[in-house]
């Protein structure tokens, strides 16, 4: 089988989700499948050789095309809406000279380059999160928010009208969804690539958290809430600066934006790292975040306030702790935090006890087999 991956992102901005693309597109290697990322950035420089995804750019398995933009105006967008030669034609032509069997590729907003290529080619939408909820949610954080917004609603039927099946990360985001084929993968990340960090005994308990700013549902102001509650624990913020937030509490560290050696170094050393924080603003009960497999691929002890299809699929261990997915409940759980935090020490986590539940291959070897039934090879 050939998949040709479309991947439009701001590669400086999202190295976690290029690690997941490189972890997926090496599994799929391993299981015969020939894929080609067809990489659209908007960046003037963009070193690819350093990111995530330069295993993959090493195997000439990347193609790169850079969009012309000016601020937040997309010239090659606007030349794709009114049938102008545009990158966008570039990358379809390279596409149909490939001839792949499934054109993959993450959701996004509709524009016809994603029609023209659903009327060729069996299109896979990999559904990563409530888009919907995301953009309503910051639709009113700026103009260009609001806009995105609207847009969204005015295309979105007609985007999904040419999409030949649904990838969704969870069960939850599964039932948004009515086309005939549609199969949940919870997100992998390879575990092998990661080092072992095992939990030493610190003077305080230190717990981590990583974002990324104007996302309301990443909730800091919720972990700061709880930090005040816990000033025997050190909270470390990551992808955030203190500048943005007011009454921070002093065993509350900014740590601003990291690149991945810098915040593995402070994973390393925490105790035990914690996921997104408020979710529920997004009306969602169930997510997979990219970063808790990273914090998971460490070998660290993390806690979850959300239901994670991983382990609702196959239990909570007990070096994870669940918390509830509500404003009040996690303020209130501070007792059980600090409990979970004292046996954090305890707990001899390996790659072997994390596998089952993130590992790449066994996940990616299913999504396989569904792009299969798609493709009906």
């Amino acid at each position: 089988m050939k998949i040709a991956y479309i991947l439009p992102i701001n590669t400086g901005k999202y190295d976690g989700v290029l690690n997941k693309v490189c972890s997926q597109v090496e599994a799929w290697q391993v299981l015969n499948v020939q894929t080609i990322v067809f990489l659209i950035i908007k960046e003037k420089n963009s070193d690819l050789q350093n990111s995530s995804l330069s295993p993959l750019v090493d195997k000439n398995l990347v193609k790169v095309y850079k969009e012309q933009s000016f601020n937040i105006v997309s010239f090659d967008l606007l030349k794709d809406w009114f049938g102008l030669l545009s990158v966008y034609n570039k990358v379809l032509n390279e596409v149909e000279n490939f001839k792949p069997d499934v054109v993959y590729t993450r959701n996004t907003l509709y524009q016809p380059f994603y029609k023209r290529l659903g009327e060729k080619f069996n299109l896979v939408l990999e559904i990563n999160t409530d888009i919907k909820s995301e953009y309503k949610l910051q639709a009113f954080q700026s103009l260009k928010y609001f806009f995105r917004y609207v847009y969204f609603l005015f295309t979105n039927k007609k985007y999904l009208k040419n999409v030949s099946g649904i990838a969704s990360v969870t069960d939850e985001l599964s039932k948004l969804y009515k086309q005939s084929q549609v199969g949940i993968f919870a997100n992998s990340i390879n575990v092998d690539a990661y080092q072992t960090f095992y939990n030493m005994p610190l003077p305080k308990h230190k717990l981590l958290f990583l974002g990324s700013p104007d996302m309301p549902w990443q909730g800091v102001d919720i972990l700061l809430l709880l930090a005040n509650k816990m000033s025997y624990v050190e909270f470390y913020i990551v992808g955030y600066d203190k500048e943005d937030f007011k009454n921070i509490p002093n065993n509350v560290t900014f740590c601003g934006f990291l690149n991945k050696t810098k915040y593995l170094k402070l994973i390393q050393q925490a105790t035990a790292l914690i996921g997104t924080m408020a979710l529920f603003r997004k009306n969602m009960e169930e997510a997979c975040p990219l970063k808790v497999r990273e914090y998971l691929a460490c070998c660290k002890p993390v806690i979850l306030p959300y239901k994670d299809t991983a382990f609702e699929q196959k239990g909570y261990p007990e070096w994870v702790l669940k918390l509830p997915n509500s404003k009040e409940g996690i303020l209130n759980s501070s007792q059980e935090i600090k409990n979970f935090l004292n046996k954090c020490y305890g707990f001899n986590i390996t790659k072997e006890d994390v596998k089952p539940y993130v590992h790449v291959d066994v996940i990616e070897k299913e999504r396989i087999d569904f792009l299969y039934s798609v493709a009906r090879i």
